[in-house]
């Protein structure tokens, strides 16, 4: 849920590049001659990705009737990612993108790997195109696995995108009762806007919620020594005014944090600062 600077390689040199040292000359040729064509499909699908309908974009069994999907996976798996090989360099660049090397579908975990948006088994003509490769965490990546949208609504963030970071739509609730857990939800209008739509997609497919229910207890647990002692000192407003202050921090740096909604929804409650986070 956190944009990333799309990359500027060009899709037919990137492609180039890996397939450069295939020893095979005849396979090599072969694979060469669909340059041309994968260039064109990455044009098509950076201008659908821009409009929000990669969900428009046609399933395929081959690349132009020439490459099998087995022949792009083996330029992926031994000249893209294979350490050594010639697009490595793409690799590690694209991993290196982000904010500190932080998931941005998940916007909690740790980088490992890049994520296929459309997955090279269905749609090998993008198997080495870096704007259908995103650094992502292990688990992101095997959450959404082959997930294809059928329609513009059902499609997740692309990083490359969409920009959320100028509106909250991340928000947490919990029930006034010992012990605390937090729920995390996406906003909605009425009637709900497609970017809505995809949001709630995005937070449904990832599972976001016991990420961040499992985060924000931890948490909690983290800062119950400093509560106890804001309260016995400061009573309820140096509560308040405490968890005040670290929303308004995490707003400033990232309004859809599960952070910035956990610390909005408590700095909120006047149940929650007057002593609900447990006083012995």
């Amino acid at each position: 849920m956190v944009k990333i600077t799309k990359p500027i390689d060009n899709p037919k040199e990137v492609f180039e590049t890996c397939i450069s040292n295939f020893r095979d000359e005849v396979f090599k040729s072969k694979l060469k001659s669909v340059g041309t064509y994968i260039e064109s499909e990455a044009n098509s699908y950076d201008a659908n990705a821009s409009l929000n309908n990669l969900s428009s974009i046609p399933q395929q069994t081959n690349v132009n009737g020439i490459i099998s999907v087995d022949d792009m996976k083996k330029v992926y798996e031994q000249k893209f990612v294979k350490k050594g090989q010639p697009g490595r360099k793409y690799y590690e660049k694209l991993r290196l993108s982000a904010k500190n090397n932080i998931c941005p579908l998940c916007n909690q975990r740790t980088v490992t790997t890049l994520d296929h948006v459309l997955p090279k088994t269905l749609y090998p003509s993008f198997s080495v195109t870096p704007f259908n490769l995103i650094p992502a965490c292990a688990d992101c990546n095997k959450i959404k696995d082959i997930y294809t949208p059928l329609s513009p609504q059902e499609e997740i963030l692309h990083p490359y995108y969409d920009d959320i970071s100028s509106q909250q739509y991340l928000y947490a609730k919990f029930d006034e009762r010992i012990p605390i857990s937090i729920d995390f939800y996406i906003t909605s209008s009425n009637p709900q806007t497609m970017l809505e739509k995809r949001l709630q997609k995005h937070f449904e497919l990832f599972k976001l919620n016991k990420l961040y229910t499992a985060n924000a207890a931890e948490e909690l647990s983290n800062i119950q020594y400093r509560l106890k002692r804001l309260f016995v000192s400061s009573g309820e407003n140096g509560v308040k005014e405490y968890l005040q202050e670290e929303f308004e921090s995490r707003y400033e740096n990232n309004k859809n944090s599960w952070q910035t909604a956990m610390y909005k929804v408590l700095s909120e409650s006047d149940w929650f600062c007057n002593g609900g986070f447990g006083i012995e």
